[in-house]
C-alpha cells in the first residue's frame, strides 16, 4: 500500500475526531460501514445498530424513494437537506463516492442546520414584514449603494414608483443604476453636485428638484432627503426619502403671488399707505410707493427723507394740528379723519385727506397706520365751484324735503345778498323752512307750485316777493328742480334771481318779464316803437322810423338771425341767435295792429345770465352725478315689487368697481334680479330681512351679506337701505354699499386675539398664582374661576360677580384696603374706569385666607377688554402671592436707608433742615435739625478739603438747587472731608426734588471712600497706561476728563458741559487732517452707533499735532457702566510703539530676505547634488546589468564589480556631503585634504563616463601629458565632481557621432615650488555657444535657448566655477556656435611626498579582500535587525576567518553576551537603530555588567548614522569605534585589526 495513503484504521481515527457528523454506507447494499460519535448521536437509534442500513435510519424499510445515491460522484460533494422525523431537526447532507477498504461506498457529512433554518425563516419573515411596512409608507423609501463607480439601487418601495410616475421602460432603467433619469435640465447639475458632496462628506442631503412624471405627462416637484452611511467594505449606503411637494410649491407660489398682488394693490391705492412708530417723533416703519409721489419724490429719494421725523414733511401751518389729531386718535383708540397740507418738492401745496388708526406697538411705542388720498384737485374744484356759485347773479341753494318743509342744506352767498342780510341773520329768519322768507301773501302760491314741481319732477319756475332788510318788498325769481326720485328725504336744487322795477312795470304788459319790446312794420320792417328795460341793441338811440335791422343791429339788410320769417307769430318764446358771441337772447312775437299799421309786437329777453346759470346748473348736476357714481362701494336704486322681487333701476360706477366689474357686466348680472349676486347661503336670510324691513315701516335699515365678484370670489358688504313708498304698493329702495371684507377679517383677528388672551391667561398663570379667572362685568357674571388656594371661593360666594368680589374682599385684613378693593373691582367703578380708557385695575394688600394661621401679601389684578362680538366688558382676574416680593422690597428699602450717612428733609424757603435718618458714629453728621446755610458754611470752611470747597458751596446754594432740580429730578456730586486726625473721607451727596412748589428737597449722603480709593487705584493704573481718560454722560452730554497729571497729583478732574462743542474745538486745534473721516469717530452720535454694533468696545488711531511734531494717539472706546448711560474714552500715545513696530517690520523683512537667500543657496546646492548623484548611479545600474548579463564570465563580472565599487564610493562621498548640513547652510563648503592619484582619478572618470558616452553614440578619449608628479593632496570628491560635471556636459550637448577629448597635463606651478599644477581640458564637437551667452555662462540657472529641450537645472557650471574658485584655480572656455567647446580647468595643489612609495602602495579601488584569515579563531557577536545587512556583515567576517553570532535587537545581544562565558566573544558589531533596545542602550548595559570582559570587549558601532555628532555619541556611551554604512570593507578590516587584540 502506498505510504502516502492513510489506512482505514488511520482514517477512522481522523474521522472520529472530526467536528462534524460523518457516516459511510456501502453503495450497493446501503449498509452502514462507519459512523463517527457525532453521527451516532444523530442517526443511530440504539446500541448495536451499527449494521443498520441508511434508509432504516430515515424510518423506511426499503431504500428511500428520494435517494440521490445515483447522483453522487467521486469528485464533487452532492449537497441536499434532510428532515429527521425522530428528533424533528433539519440537517444538511453533503455526500460523495469513496473507496472504503476496497468497497465502493458513499460518505455523508451531516450538519445540523435547524437553528440556521429558523434564523433564515425569521429573517425571511422580518424581510417580508419590513417589505410590507415599506410598502404601506406613503413616501418613497429607497436604499442605494455607492462604490465610487456609480450609484446602484438596493431597495425601492411601491410608493417610490407612484411618486416618480416612471413608465415601465424607465422603471427597468432605474432599477439597474441611478442615472438621474427625468430630472429637469435646469436642476440636474445642482442635484448631482449635492449628491456627490453628501457621499464625499458622509453627510445628510435635502434638495428640491423637478422630475418628469411619465404618468401625469408633466414635471413634478420632488423633495429628496437622504443620509449617507459608510460601510466596512469601503462602499457607502444612501438612505433616501422622496416626497411629491408639487402642490406645496404651487401653494407657496400662489402665496408669493398673492403677497406681490397685495403689495401692488397697496401701491395702486391713490395716495398711499404708511405706518409710523410714534415716540417723541414719527418714525417711518413702512410706506407704499404712492406716499413719496404725494410730495413729488421717487421711492429711492424718499428712503433718505424717512430717516428724519416724518412730521417734518407736513406744511408748517398744519404741523401742530396733525400731531394733535394723531396723538388724540392713539390716546382714544379712535380713527383720525382730517385734511392737511404737504409741501411739494417744487414748492406748491398738496392737499391730503388722511385716515389714521393705531394698529399695534413696537418697542413699547404705538404703531399708527395712515391712509393718504391726494385731494388737491377736489379741493381746487370745490373752491372753483364755490367761486362760480357765489359769482352767479342771485344765488344757488339746495333743500331737503322733510314733512312738507324746505329745510336748507346749502345756500350760496348770493342768496343772502338778495335780501341784504348777513348769513347769520338769514339763517335765523328761515329757521328750518325757506318758505319763511316768502312774503305771506305769496306763500300759498309758492308752496303749491313747489309741491307740484316736486311730485311731477318738472322745473319749478316762479316769482314771489320777499322783504329786504331795509323793510322794502322786492321780487325774487325761483327756478328749481327735484334731484332723484321722490322720497321723504328728496333734495331740491334751486336758483334765486332778483327782479328789477322796470321788469315789474312790464309784467302788466306781458306775463313774463322781457328786456326789450319792439313794434315792427309787418311789411317793410320799419321800427315803429322801442322800449328797452336795459340797453340791448339801441344803445340809447332808438332810431324810430328806421329799418329794424338798421336801427337795432346796424345792418343794411334783414338780419340772418331774424325769426320774424322763420317762426310763427304765436307768442311762443324761442332763441334768437344774434351775432354777438357773448350774449344770448330769447324772443317771442305776435301780430298786432299798431295805429292801423299791421305790425309785429316782439318781446326780447337777454338770457345770457340764464344760459350761464343753466350751464352752471347742468355742470353742477353732472358733478353731483359723478360724485354719486364714484362713491366708494357704490349706490343702487332698487324697486321692491308687490310679489317680493327686487329689480334694480340704478347702479353706480362705484358699485361695479367694488365687484371688480364694468358697469355693463354689473347690469348683465343684476338687471332682472337684485339678489342675483348674493351668496347662496345669504340669499334666503337677506330676503327675509328685507321683507321684515319693508313691513316695519322704518326709514333705514342695515344688512351684512356677501356679493359675488367678477372673479367668482365673494366680498362682505354692509348695505344701508332707505325706502320711499309709493301708493301702488311698490317701494323704491335706495342702497348704499360699503365693502367690509377687510373689516370682517379684522374682526376675526380681534376675536382670535381676544380668545388667545383668555387661553394664554389660563395657560400661564405663574408659579405664585392663587386665583385666576375671568368674568363678564357688563352682565355681572363670573365665567370661570381656577382656585389654587383650596378655599373654593366660587362655591362660597357664587357666580354673581358683585357677590363674588364682595365675598373675596372679606379676605382682606385692613378695613381701608377692603373699601379700596370694592371701589376698584365692583362692576360700576370698573365700567366707569373702562370708559375712561383705564383698562387695568391693580391693588396690593394683605389678606388672610380661611383656615390659614398667617396671612400673605397679594396683588389683585384685573385687565378689562371688550368682547369682540357682544362688546361686553370682560374682566381677566389674577390674584398673585407677592409676599416674598413685598418682603424683599421692604428689605431693600431698609438697606437703602441704612446705606446713607444721613437723609435730610430740606426746607429751602425757610432755610431749615431736619434729619430723617442717620447712622451713628459717623464723622461730620449734622445735628438733628438746624439752619441749612449755617451748616453748609461750617462744612465748607472747616471740613471740606480745599479743592472741593467751591464745588460743595455751589451745588448746595438754594438758587442753584432749584434751577438744577427744575431741569432734572435729582443730581449728585462728590466731595472730600478731613477729620480731626487728618484722615480724608470721600462723600457722595444726592440732591432730590421732593416738592419744589413748597421748596422741599431731599439730601442723602453716602460714604464712597473705599470705592474712591479703589477708583483712584484704577485711575493711577490708567494714568500709567494712558495719557487721558474721559467719561461722557449720555443724557447731559457732560464730559469728566482725567489727565495723567490730575490723577497722579490728586487734582480735581476737568468738567466740560458740552462734549460735542468741546470736541469741535479739539479737532480744530489739534487734529492734523480736519476733513478726515476719522474725525467723525469723535462725534458722540458715531460713538453710540459703533458701541451698538460692538458692545464690548472698539479702538481707532488718531493723528495728532503736538507742537511742531506729529504724534499718533490710540483711542479706546467702551461703555462706562452696565446701564450704558456713560461712555468711557481712554487715549494713549502710540507714536513710539508704531515706530518700534516699523523697525521690527524692517528687521523682519531683512531676516526674511536672508532666509530666502539661505534657502536659495540650499536649493542651489541640492540641485547640483541631484546632477552629480545621477552620474555614478548610472554607472552602478549599468555595470550591474552587464554583470548579470555576463554572469558566467568571471573577468567581465570582476571588471563590472570593480567599476561598481568605484562609482559606489563616489556616490557615497556625495551622499555624505549632502547629509552634512554644515556644508549646506550659508552655501559654504569645506575642502578636505587627502592623497590623490592622478591615474586612479582618471581611471575612475573613465569608469563612470565611458558607458554614458557609448550610450550617446560618442567617442570618448582620455589622455595624459607631461605627468611627472602622479600624487598630490586635495579634495578628491570636489575635483571628481568638477571633472565629471564638465565631461557630462560635453556628452549631453554633443550630437550622436561626435567626439569628446579629455586631456590631463602637468604644467609649472605658479604659487610655490612645493605645489604641483595640473591643467584639465575637455574638448567636444557639440553644439557650441554664442559670444553673448558666454558672458553669462557661469551665472546660476542660465541656459541657452538652443538647449531648452535638454534636461538640466543650469546650476552645474556655476557650481564648478564656485568649486574652482574655492580651490584657488582657474576655469576658461572657448566656444563657437555649431562647432564645439573647450573647457580648461587649472588647479594648483600641494605636492605629495615619496611619489615612488606611494605609487607602489597606492590604494586599490577594487574590493580589496585579503585572502588570509586574519581573524581566524575569532568569534564576533553581531547585533543587526536588518536581515540583508546581517548577511552582508557575516559574509565579510567569514572572509576574514571569523565566526559570527547574530541577534536581532539590542536586548537579545545583551542576553547573549550575558549568557556566554567571559572571553567567548572577541568583539561586538552593534547597529544603533533597533527595536526594543537600541545600540546606545545595549552598550551602556554591557559596560555596566560585573564581569571581566564587560569593560574591555571592543564594541564597534556599525550604522547609517554617519554625522560627526553620531560618532561622538557612540564614543560617549562606551563604544570603541564607529564604522558608517554602507560599509567600506577596507575600513572595517582596518578597524577590526586595530581593536581586536592578538
Amino acid at each position: 500500500m502506498n505510504e502516502n495513503h492513510l489506512s482505514v484504521e488511520h482514517l477512522k481515527v481522523v474521522l472520529d475526531n472530526a467536528p462534524i457528523a460523518i457516516y459511510v454506507s456501502e453503495l450497493q447494499t446501503y449498509k452502514i460501514l462507519y459512523a463517527n460519535p457525532l453521527a451516532k448521536d444523530i442517526i443511530l437509534k440504539k446500541e448495536g445498530n451499527e449494521t443498520a442500513c441508511c434508509y432504516q435510519l430515515a424510518g423506511f424499510d426499503k431504500p428511500c424513494e428520494f435517494c440521490r445515491a445515483n447522483k453522487l460522484s467521486e469528485s464533487e460533494l452532492f449537497v441536499r437537506e434532510f428532515y429527521h422525523p425522530t428528533n424533528q431537526c433539519m440537517y444538511q447532507l453533503s455526500g460523495k463516492i469513496i473507496n472504503w477498504a476496497g468497497k465502493a461506498a458513499h460518505i455523508e457529512y451531516i450538519s445540523d442546520i435547524t437553528a440556521k433554518k429558523l434564523e433564515v425563516d425569521r429573517a425571511k419573515a422580518l424581510k417580508e414584514e419590513l417589505q410590507r411596512v415599506f410598502s404601506s409608507i406613503a413616501c418613497g423609501l429607497c436604499v442605494y449603494k455607492a462604490d465610487g463607480a456609480g450609484i446602484y439601487p438596493i431597495l425601492h418601495n411601491p410608493a417610490f414608483y407612484d411618486i416618480m410616475g416612471y413608465s415601465e421602460q424607465h422603471i427597468a432603467e432605474v432599477e439597474q443604476e441611478t442615472n438621474f433619469l427625468g430630472v429637469h435640465p435646469e436642476d440636474l447639475d445642482c442635484l448631482k453636485r449635492k449628491v456627490q458632496n453628501a457621499i464625499k462628506q458622509n453627510s445628510t442631503l435635502r434638495h428640491l428638484y423637478r422630475l418628469w412624471n411619465d404618468k401625469n405627462d408633466e414635471y413634478r416637484w420632488i423633495c429628496l432627503e437622504g443620509t449617507v452611511k459608510p460601510q466596512v467594505d469601503g462602499t457607502k449606503f444612501i438612505y433616501c426619502v422622496y416626497s411629491d411637494v408639487t402642490q406645496q410649491q404651487r401653494l407657496e407660489k400662489e402665496l408669493t403671488d398673492a403677497n406681490e398682488q397685495m403689495q401692488n394693490i397697496i401701491n395702486a391705492i391713490p395716495g398711499g399707505v404708511a405706518v409710523y412708530k410714534v415716540s417723541n417723533i414719527f418714525e417711518t416703519v413702512y410706506y407704499s410707493d404712492g406716499v413719496p409721489e404725494l410730495s413729488g419724490y421717487t421711492v429711492e429719494e424718499y428712503k433718505e427723507l424717512i430717516k428724519r421725523d416724518a412730521i417734518e414733511m407736513t406744511y408748517w401751518e398744519d404741523t401742530e394740528m396733525v400731531i394733535s389729531n394723531l396723538r388724540k386718535a392713539i390716546q382714544n383708540h379712535t380713527v383720525a379723519d382730517f385734511e392737511f397740507r404737504k409741501k411739494h418738492r417744487d414748492g406748491h401745496i398738496v392737499w391730503i385727506h388722511v385716515q389714521a388708526k393705531q394698529i399695534g406697538e413696537e418697542d413699547g411705542f404705538p404703531l399708527i397706520q395712515c391712509v393718504f388720498h391726494n385731494i388737491s384737485e377736489m379741493k381746487e374744484t370745490y373752491l372753483e365751484m364755490n367761486h362760480l356759485v357765489n359769482s352767479i347773479p342771485g344765488g344757488i341753494a339746495s333743500f331737503k324735503i322733510e314733512k312738507n318743509r324746505l329745510v336748507p342744506s346749502y345756500f350760496s352767498d348770493g342768496v343772502v345778498a338778495l335780501s341784504g342780510h348777513t348769513r347769520e341773520e338769514f339763517t335765523k329768519i328761515i329757521q328750518d323752512n325757506v318758505i319763511n322768507m316768502v312774503y305771506e301773501q305769496d306763500r300759498a302760491r309758492v308752496q303749491t307750485a313747489a309741491r307740484a314741481a316736486l311730485e311731477s319732477g318738472d322745473v319749478l319756475n316762479i316769482s314771489y316777493r320777499t322783504q329786504h332788510k331795509d323793510g322794502s318788498l322786492f321780487w325774487v325769481h325761483l327756478n328749481g328742480r327735484r334731484m332723484g326720485p321722490l322720497s321723504e328725504s328728496t333734495t331740491l336744487y334751486a336758483v334765486f334771481t332778483g327782479m328789477s322795477a322796470e321788469t315789474r312795470l312790464y309784467r302788466s304788459i306781458a306775463n313774463e318779464s322781457v328786456d326789450g319790446l319792439y313794434i315792427i312794420d309787418k311789411d317793410n320792417y320799419d321800427l315803429l316803437y322801442v322800449n328797452e328795460s336795459k340797453k340791448l341793441f339801441t344803445n340809447g338811440n332808438f332810431g324810430l322810423g328806421q329799418k329794424c335791422y338798421k336801427a337795432l343791429h346796424g345792418k343794411d339788410a334783414p338780419c340772418d338771425f331774424c325769426t320774424l320769417k322763420t317762426h310763427n307769430p304765436d307768442g311762443k318764446e324761442h332763441d334768437m341767435l344774434v351775432d354777438s358771441p357773448d350774449r344770448a337772447y330769447a324772443t317771442r312775437f305776435r301780430e298786432t295792429d299798431w295805429n292801423g299799421v299791421p305790425s309785429y309786437i316782439k318781446f326780447v329777453r337777454d338770457i345770457t345770465e340764464e344760459v350761464y346759470i343753466r350751464k352752471e346748473k347742468q355742470r353742477l348736476e353732472e358733478y353731483f352725478q359723478t360724485v354719486v357714481k364714484n362713491l366708494p362701494g357704490g349706490i343702487g336704486v332698487v324697486r321692491y315689487k308687490k310679489d317680493g322681487r327686487m329689480v334694480p333701476e340704478y347702479l353706480s360706477d362705484g358699485f361695479a368697481v367694488m365687484l371688480g366689474m364694468t358697469l355693463q357686466q354689473a347690469w348683465d348680472l343684476y338687471r332682472e334680479d337684485a339678489m342675483a349676486g348674493v351668496h347662496q347661503d345669504d340669499r334666503a336670510s337677506l330676503k327675509k330681512q328685507m321683507q321684515k324691513y319693508i313691513n316695519s315701516g322704518k326709514d333705514n335699515y342695515e344688512a351684512v351679506y356677501r356679493l359675488k365678484k367678477k372673479t367668482g370670489d365673494y366680498i362682505w358688504v354692509k348695505t344701508t337701505f332707505s325706502i320711499i313708498r309709493s301708493q301702488d304698493g311698490e317701494s323704491r329702495v335706495y342702497a348704499v354699499y360699503r365693502d367690509m371684507t377687510e373689516e370682517r377679517r379684522e374682526q376675526e383677528r380681534v376675536r382670535k386675539q381676544y380668545n388667545d388672551l383668555i387661553v394664554q391667561h389660563y395657560r400661564t398663570p405663574g408659579p405664585n398664582a392663587l386665583i385666576i379667572g375671568h368674568c363678564n362685568i357688563t352682565k355681572n357674571k363670573i365665567i370661570e374661576i381656577i382656585d389654587y388656594t383650596n378655599t373654593n371661593p366660587l362655591g362660597s360666594f357664587g357666580s354673581v360677580r358683585e357677590e363674588f368680589f364682595t365675598g373675596v374682599s372679606t379676605f382682606i385684613v385692613d378695613t381701608e384696603e377692603q373699601k379700596k378693593f370694592l371701589s376698584l373691582f365692583l362692576s360700576a367703578p370698573a365700567l366707569s374706569a373702562f370708559k375712561r380708557n383705564e383698562t387695568e385695575r391693580i391693588l396690593k394688600c394683605y389678606i388672610k385666607l380661611p383656615g390659614e394661621t398667617k396671612g400673605r401679601y397679594v396683588q389683585f389684578k384685573m385687565n378689562m377688554v371688550a368682547a369682540p362680538d357682544s362688546s361686553d366688558i370682560t374682566g381677566i382676574l389674577t390674584v398673585t402671592d407677592i409676599t416674598e416680593q413685598v418682603v424683599s422690597e421692604k428689605f431693600l428699602q431698609q438697606l437703602s436707608v441704612t446705606g446713607y450717612d444721613y437723609v435730610i428733609d430740606l426746607d429751602l424757603q425757610n432755610d431749615q433742615y431736619t434729619i430723617l435718618s442717620r447712622k451713628d458714629n459717623v464723622f461730620s453728621n449734622p445735628p438733628t435739625q438746624g439752619c441749612f446755610s449755617a451748616w453748609v458754611d461750617y462744612m465748607a470752611s472747616d471740613r471740606v478739603v480745599p479743592k472741593d470747597k467751591l464745588q460743595y458751596q455751589k451745588n448746595l446754594q438754594p438758587a442753584f438747587i432749584l434751577a438744577r432740580l427744575q431741569k432734572e429730578k435729582a443730581y449728585t456730586f462728590a466731595f472730600s472731608i478731613e477729620d480731626d486726625k487728618g484722615d480724608i473721607f470721600t462723600k457722595n451727596m444726592t440732591v432730590s426734588a421732593i416738592d419744589l412748589q413748597l421748596g422741599r428737597v431731599g439730601l442723602s449722603r453716602t460714604d464712597i471712600t473705599e470705592s474712591i480709593r479703589e477708583q483712584q487705584g484704577l485711575l493711577n493704573m490708567i494714568a500709567y497706561t494712558f495719557d487721558l481718560a474721559g467719561f461722557i454722560d449720555i443724557n447731559s452730554k457732560k464730559l469728566t476728563m482725567y489727565t495723567r497729571k490730575t490723577v497722579l497729583e490728586n487734582l480735581a478732574p476737568y468738567f466740560i458741559e458740552n462734549y460735542n462743542g468741546a470736541i469741535e474745538r479739539f479737532i480744530e486745534q489739534f487734529v492734523i487732517n480736519k476733513q478726515d473721516d476719522k474725525n467723525i469717530q469723535l462725534k458722540l452720535d458715531t460713538i453710540l452707533a459703533r458701541l451698538k454694533e460692538s458692545p464690548t468696545g472698539y479702538e481707532f488711531l488718531l493723528p495728532y499735532r503736538y507742537g511742531e511734531t506729529e504724534r499718533y494717539k490710540q483711542v479706546n472706546v467702551l461703555w462706562g457702566d452696565q446701564n450704558h448711560k456713560t461712555v468711557c474714552l481712554v487715549r494713549a500715545d502710540v507714536t513710539d510703539m508704531l515706530a518700534a513696530e516699523r523697525e521690527s517690520q524692517t528687521a523682519l523683512e531683512n531676516a526674511l530676505a536672508l532666509a530666502e537667500q539661505a534657502n536659495r543657496a540650499k536649493s542651489d546646492f541640492l540641485s547640483a547634488m541631484s546632477h552629480d548623484i545621477r552620474t555614478p548611479m548610472n554607472a552602478i545600474m549599468g555595470m550591474t546589468t552587464l554583470a548579470v548579463t555576463h554572469i558566467d564570465e568571471k573577468e567581465r563580472v570582476a571588471d563590472c564589480l570593480q567599476k561598481i565599487s568605484v562609482s559606489s564610493k563616489h556616490l557615497l562621498s556625495l551622499i555624505n556631503d549632502v547629509l552634512d548640513m554644515s556644508k549646506i547652510e550659508g552655501a559654504k563648503i569645506h575642502l578636505n585634504r587627502m592623497q590623490i592619484s592622478v591615474f586612479e582619478l582618471l581611471d575612475q572618470l573613465s569608469t563612470i563616463m565611458s558607458p554614458q558616452a557609448k550610450d550617446s553614440g560618442l567617442q570618448l578619449t582620455i589622455r595624459t601629458k607631461n605627468i611627472s608628479h602622479a600624487f598630490f593632496y586635495g579634495d578628491h570628491l570636489r575635483i571628481n565632481q568638477i571633472l565629471i560635471n564638465l565631461l557630462s556636459n560635453a556628452v549631453k550637448f554633443t550630437p550622436e557621432g561626435g567626439q569628446v577629448d579629455f586631456l590631463t597635463e602637468e604644467i609649472p606651478a605658479r604659487q610655490s615650488s612645493k605645489n604641483v599644477r595640473y591643467r584639465f581640458s575637455v574638448k567636444d564637437t557639440g553644439i557650441g555657444m554664442s559670444e553673448d551667452f558666454l558672458i553669462h555662462l557661469f551665472e546660476p540657472f542660465v541656459r541657452s535657448d538652443s538647449v531648452a529641450k535638454i534636461e538640466g537645472t543650469g546650476l552645474g557650471l556655476s557650481i564648478i566655477k564656485g568649486l574652482v574658485d574655492l580651490m584657488g584655480g582657474e576655469i576658461t572656455v572657448q566656444s563657437c556656435l555649431g562647432e564645439g567647446s573647450v573647457f580648461t580647468v587649472e588647479l594648483e595643489c600641494e605636492k605629495a611626498e615619496n611619489q615612488d612609495k606611494i605609487l607602489n602602495n597606492g590604494t586599490c579601488y577594487g574590493m580589496g579582500l585579503s585572502e588570509d584569515k586574519m581573524l581566524a579563531g575569532c568569534c564576533i557577536l553581531v547585533a543587526e535587525d536588518n536581515a540583508i545587512n546581517a548577511e552582508i556583515t557575516c559574509g565579510i567576517l567569514d572572509m576574514f576567518g571569523a565566526k559570527t553570532v547574530v541577534k536581532g535587537d539590542g536586548e537579545q545581544a545583551v542576553h547573549a553576551f550575558q549568557a556566554a562565558k567571559p572571553g567567548t566573544f572577541d568583539a561586538i558589531l552593534m547597529d544603533i537603530q533597533m527595536p526594543k533596545m537600541n545600540g546606545y542602550e545595549a552598550t551602556t548595559v554591557i559596560r555596566k555588567m560585573e564581569r571581566p570582559d564587560a569593560a574591555s570587549i571592543p564594541i564597534i558601532a556599525m550604522t547609517a548614522n554617519a554625522f560627526a555628532e553620531d560618532v561622538q555619541l557612540s564614543l560617549d556611551c562606551g563604544m570603541t569605534a564607529h564604522v558608517s554604512k554602507p560599509v567600506d570593507v577596507q575600513t572595517l578590516k582596518t578597524v577590526l585589526r586595530k581593536t581586536i587584540k592578538s
